[in-house]
């Protein structure tokens, strides 16, 4: 059996996921960044991303995270998101919306928050990157 540790990836209104795992790829600040079983105890945040992650028994899983922070400790992983969907959760109609909220505030910039609507464009594209890789 491959060297696993548990991950769980939480959100605000529920458990997304919550498993053995052999690797988890996630993304922050600095770039991206890869957590293997028995890694040293961490607190680190994210940004909005698709996370990719190796199940115990080898199957690639991949999910959209938004902001987050991640917390390693004892050989096991928490991910605690904003929001955190699997590309069948996506809704394609409400992020193709979002996106075009998003463009349309910075089209209007003096109106609008700029670096919110930066973040509302770049979520919605990274849901929509996430749904259109998997077909």
């Amino acid at each position: 059996m491959a060297n696993t540790f548990l991950l769980t990836v939480t959100t605000p209104s529920h458990e997304v996921y919550n498993g053995e795992v052999e690797k988890v790829f996630l993304k922050n600040a600095d770039g991206d960044f890869e957590v293997l079983a028995n890694h040293e105890n961490m607190i680190a945040s994210t940004v909005p991303c698709i996370a990719r992650f190796k199940d115990a028994k080898g199957a690639e899983e991949e999910l959209f995270i938004s902001t987050s922070i991640v917390h390693i400790s004892k050989n096991t992983m928490t991910i605690c998101s904003d929001a955190a969907e699997f590309e069948d959760d996506i809704d394609v109609e409400r992020a193709n919306e979002a996106m075009q909220r998003a463009k349309k505030r910075l089209e209007e910039a003096d109106k609008y928050n700029k670096d919110r609507a930066e973040s509302a464009l770049f979520r919605a594209t990274q849901r929509l990157r996430l749904k259109k890789s998997s077909r």
